[in-house]
């Protein structure tokens, strides 16, 4: 059986791909305390580009307030990408947060949480998570302005050179 070949939509994802840096304004809400904070991301392809993979870390100060993973997929038959989060908060997803590109941003809507929202502007990225607190519509509760660290080419060719990390079918 022959394995699928990335799409027009999962290489779209590769413009995420590198290791990210930036600041983050955090609004208080039932999950955070307001504060601001730095915060890391690390995407990278994997599975033969069809998913991105992502680590993540928000501190302030030396302590970690959140750190965790993602996958970022394409769901061919909905014609959507789909987002599973996997964080230190320890609730596992009901269901995937479903999303599209417009122009430059990716925002995914997870039923029961909010929005995520990863927007590649003025070279850089910017992070929204939005949240409907008080019943008068989503606002955002996290805002970051990133900036890769490190070239996106370097990063695809770091990924691209390491080897297959699931065996292939024969």
């Amino acid at each position: 059986m022959e394995q699928p070949k990335p799409t027009e939509q999962h290489k779209k994802l590769e413009k995420l791909t590198g290791k990210w840096t930036g600041e983050e304004k955090i609004q208080g809400s039932p999950h955070t305390n307001e504060t601001r904070a730095s915060g890391t991301f690390d995407i990278h392809t994997d599975l033969n580009g069809l998913f991105a993979l992502i680590d993540y870390v928000e501190k302030s100060g030396d302590q970690t307030l959140l750190a965790g993973h993602g996958v970022i997929g394409w769901d061919a038959k909905q014609k959507h990408y789909t987002l599973h989060w996997f964080d230190t908060f320890g609730s596992p997803p009901g269901a995937p947060g479903t999303g599209q590109w417009t122009n430059d941003e990716l925002k995914f809507h997870q039923e029961g949480s909010g929005n995520t929202i990863l927007q590649l502007a003025d070279g850089g990225l910017i992070f929204k998570i939005e949240m409907d607190v008080d019943g008068k519509g989503f606002k955002p509760i996290i805002v970051g302005k990133y900036r890769r660290v490190g070239s996106a080419r370097k990063a695809e060719e770091e990924t691209q050179a390491e080897p297959d990390r699931v065996p292939s079918r024969s």
